[in-house]
């Protein structure tokens, strides 16, 4: 008898199921809809099915090896190399995608494929990956073959080649419906509804009502600007805090030639945004009315060079796909409608950058789909695309690979990242960790939050750093986890009077939330004076982590993540990782098991205490000097200034009429002598 899993609970899977004649035990799905369970419920009756579909309940953190390790790095690495074998065999040599290679870069078209492919797989990949856990830890029943049903598609047979390898059968159903069709209806729903409010808030503002204003004219005339996406963090010019742009505080970039674009609705600008931003001198703009609630930031409106460009590849791709279709060559439609989405993006970035006089564009997330068509975009007009890394990378995944034309990245450790996730950079710049002017700016702070605590009796002081957790099945960190850690530190510092503690949570705005378990807990904590939360921001944290762990004797990270590591280590302070996800084929298992990573609480307190008591009890206690290697060749607090130079390098040659090429050579080459020539990677 079998165990059967279904990726999609629909008429489609549950007809398959019958029309299979397989012998089965149990049915299980992942994804329902409240008709399918109707009719599941009405097979089951008719007894079609010999067994009732039940929800197939698990989370991804879970899912483990044979050695309790957590499985999401491998799966992680499968995704990616299953995507560009797929890629590279269904897509690279595509007469179709080949049409716009003399428009575009054809391997930016490719990784555009890539991600787009990697957000189609990954559920499917981790599914099965689950349903193997599932059938050997939840089914109480002796083990039996596991068969899994899977809508058909073009990478069907790429799948079930790797379920295979996990001794799992795939059998793949036809339906009629696809969610990938809903997925594009879903897109091109709110393409329309987008049009018909910017038309709308253009009719308002030309009869004079109240609303916000629409720019129809370059916010920065016939000279060079940059544009930087705003990402969330705190709008300051105060060195001590986070903000979106720390490159610009130390470089000589004129102010008027800046701008801060606004397109996060969940962020909206404020007012108090765009009045700091007056006061240093930035312009700003928002993408959309609703990405802004201040009537004085300007709202971009796209002119009559959109629909110019959006047509002429609307009609190139249409007609292309119809040529093929002549000589009967098949173009899927996975292909035909994430190319039209590809113009959609393309035609409304090219109008913005070439209207508003952008040849320098800086936006950090330049892994999202999205980003794909806009770099090309501000390529065609003639501008520079910049990124930098902003966080610690233990693993390469297609879903945060690049194409920017430069690439900040804190150091060489990183370098193979980007070689496995296929990225195309044009030039890869170290510079450092790219906070690092914050160590010095907030020494005096973390000297007074240590001697507060101190005043209070402690002799010792421990600072966590929290990451994100949720309750989401594809969570790694589910909120009973985050929960536990905090707990576990809270409690023994109650009844410790000689310890203090500092919790820093990258998101305070849902952190008590996540760990309302312990509500109380965390009061009685504060109570006693010795447990320091810093948690000011209305998303994310305004301070650099910096201040909490110079704070501190001790430092302790997760290594899922490794970046608040990062930055303790580097600030300074003894720094080790707490790993309950268990991530064993992490390479600092292999020497720093015991002396900077924990898999277990009561392990890693025993070890601070042994610390406390005799600090050379432990060799290498807190020690990060050989993981941190090449993370950052500098560690001179000067990564921010190196930033800014180079881009105001870049800005230099664009007001001399100079081309994007040589803007970038001559940036490199005051880069190299400046900096080392080791520091600049031509990619290709």
């Amino acid at each position: 008898m079998n165990i059967i899993y279904i990726d999609s609970l629909s008429v489609y899977s549950l007809a398959a199921i019958i029309k299979s004649g397989i012998k089965y035990s149990h049915i299980f799905y992942f994804n329902t809809s409240s008709v399918a369970r109707l009719f599941s419920n009405m097979f089951a009756r008719m007894r079609l099915l010999k067994a009732k579909p039940q929800l197939a309940d698990f989370c991804y953190a879970d899912i483990k090896d044979g050695n309790g390790g957590c499985q999401f790095v491998r799966i992680t690495e499968d995704i990616k190399d299953l995507c560009l074998e797929i890629c590279d065999k269904e897509f690279a040599n595509s007469g179709f995608l080949r049409k716009f290679s003399q428009y575009f870069d054809y391997k930016k078209i490719v990784i555009y494929f890539e991600k787009i492919l990697a957000s189609e797989i990954h559920d499917i990949i981790v599914f099965i990956h689950a349903a193997q856990w599932h059938a050997k830890h939840k089914v109480i029943t002796e083990n039996r073959p596991v068969v899994f049903f899977m809508q058909k598609k073009l990478w069907s047979q790429y799948i079930s080649q790797y379920a295979i390898k996990l001794n799992i059968r795939s059998v793949e159903y036809r339906s009629i419906i696809s969610p990938f069709y809903f997925n594009y209806f879903d897109k091109g729903k709110k393409f329309i509804f987008a049009v018909k409010s910017r038309l709308k808030l253009a009719k308002v503002n030309k009869k004079g009502n109240k609303g916000k204003k629409i720019s129809l004219q370059p916010i920065v005339k016939h000279i060079s600007c940059i544009a930087a996406r705003y990402m969330g963090w705190t709008i300051t010019f105060d060195l001590k805090k986070r903000s979106d742009f720390f490159w610009f505080f130390k470089s000589k970039i004129p102010c008027d030639r800046v701008m801060i674009c606004f397109d996060r609705t969940d962020i909206p600008a404020t007012h108090d945004m765009v009045s700091t931003m007056k006061k240093g001198g930035l312009n700003s703009i928002a993408l959309s009315g609703q990405a802004t609630k201040s009537n004085e930031i300007p709202v971009w409106h796209s002119t009559e060079k959109y629909k110019e460009v959006k047509g002429f590849f609307i009609k190139l791709v249409i007609k292309s796909y119809f040529l093929n279709l002549l000589k009967f060559n098949f173009i899927p439609l996975f292909l035909l409608f994430n190319m039209l989405y590809f113009v959609f993006k393309y035609a409304y970035w090219y109008d913005f950058f070439k209207s508003n006089g952008i040849k320098i564009y800086v936006d950090p997330s330049d892994y999202s789909i999205s980003s794909i068509p806009m770099r090309l975009a501000l390529d065609q007009n003639g501008g520079v695309n910049i990124s930098y890394q902003w966080s610690n990378l233990s693993l390469s995944s297609v879903m945060f690979s690049s194409c920017t034309d430069i690439l900040f990245s804190f150091g060489p450790a990183y370098k193979q990242v980007w070689k496995q996730n296929n990225s195309k950079i044009g030039n890869l710049i170290y510079c450092g960790y790219i906070t690092d002017h914050s160590f010095k700016e907030v020494k005096e702070d973390s000297l007074r939050l240590r001697r507060y605590l101190l005043d209070k009796g402690v002799d010792f002081i421990t600072c966590y750093f929290d990451e994100n957790s949720s309750d989401e099945r594809m969570s790694v960190i589910p909120n009973k986890r985050s929960a536990e850690i905090y707990e576990f530190f809270i409690r023994k510092m109650l009844e410790d009077e000689t310890i203090g503690l500092i919790f820093k949570p990258v998101y305070p705005r849902t952190l008590y939330k996540r760990i309302a378990s312990i509500r109380d807990l965390v009061e009685k904590a504060k109570e006693t004076g010795r447990c320091i939360f810093i948690d000011k921001g209305s998303y994310a944290t305004e301070q650099y982590p910096t201040e909490a762990a110079q704070a501190a004797d001790l430092c302790v990270g997760l290594l899922l993540s490794g970046t608040v590591a990062l930055e303790s280590y580097l600030s300074g302070t003894p720094t080790v990782f707490i790993d309950l996800e268990k991530l064993y084929s992490n390479p600092i298992y292999q020497w720093g098991k015991g002396k900077v990573v924990f898999d277990r609480l009561d392990n890693l307190f025993s070890a601070i205490q042994q610390f406390r008591n005799d600090p050379k009890s432990i060799p290498g206690f807190g020690d990060l000097s050989t993981w941190a290697k090449d993370r950052d060749p500098f560690k001179d607090g000067n990564a921010s200034l190196r930033i800014g130079q180079y881009i105001n390098w870049l800005l230099e040659m664009f007001n001399q009429g100079k081309t994007r090429e040589d803007a970038i050579e001559y940036a490199n080459q005051r880069y190299a002598e400046l900096w080392g020539r080791e520091n600049v990677v031509k990619w290709h």
